[in-house]
């Protein structure tokens, strides 16, 4: 896979090379890997302005974490960017203000590249809904709770099987006047 971070170069025509490497340029709603490209109209609680001109050597937007890899925004033209500055769990990543005739890219090595067409957009990182993890300690109590409610289901149905015999049984039985 060929990207546009590997093979630019100073004063190097970013178009020109997405061009040559045919990555299509999207207005809408698009994702590559855990970041999604919202259009403002879309997500508009979440847009501020952007005013922050996107540099040559590009804008980290996801640092790459535990050996993970950077998503690298790029720009040809006027391509503006403003990250968010909420809380650390937020799923915001920042605001994206892409001019009439720019284009600006997000390039990531596992994902390759895509491309953004003029417009407004929010750009958020996507969540992964993964079953919790719990320490050792609190999964040996909740493997203790289980068993306590297996054990009390199986008296609670013995003593309902107990009282349907004893039913039985007294409904059976019949006594007879001397």
């Amino acid at each position: 896979m060929i990207l546009l971070s590997n093979v630019r170069s100073e004063g190097s025509d970013l178009a020109h090379l997405a061009a040559e490497l045919d990555i299509p340029t999207i207005a809408g709603l698009q994702h590559q890997g855990d970041v999604s490209v919202i259009p403002a109209a879309m997500a508009s609680p979440d847009y501020q302005p952007a005013v922050t001109q996107v540099p040559a050597s590009g804008i980290a937007v996801v640092h790459g974490e535990a050996g993970g890899h950077t998503h690298l925004l790029l720009a040809s033209g006027d391509v503006r960017y403003e990250a968010a500055h909420g809380a650390a769990d937020d799923i915001t990543l920042g605001s994206l203000e892409v001019g009439d005739g720019a284009t600006a890219w997000l390039d990531h090595p596992e994902h390759g590249n895509t491309g953004i067409a003029p417009g407004r957009y929010v750009l958020r990182r996507k969540r992964e809904m993964a079953p919790r993890v719990l320490d050792p300690e609190a999964r040996r109590k909740r493997e203790q709770a289980r068993k306590q409610a297996r054990k009390q289901a199986a008296r609670d149905q013995a003593i309902r099987e107990q009282a349907a015999r004893e039913q039985e049984w007294n409904a059976s039985v019949r006594f007879v006047a001397d």
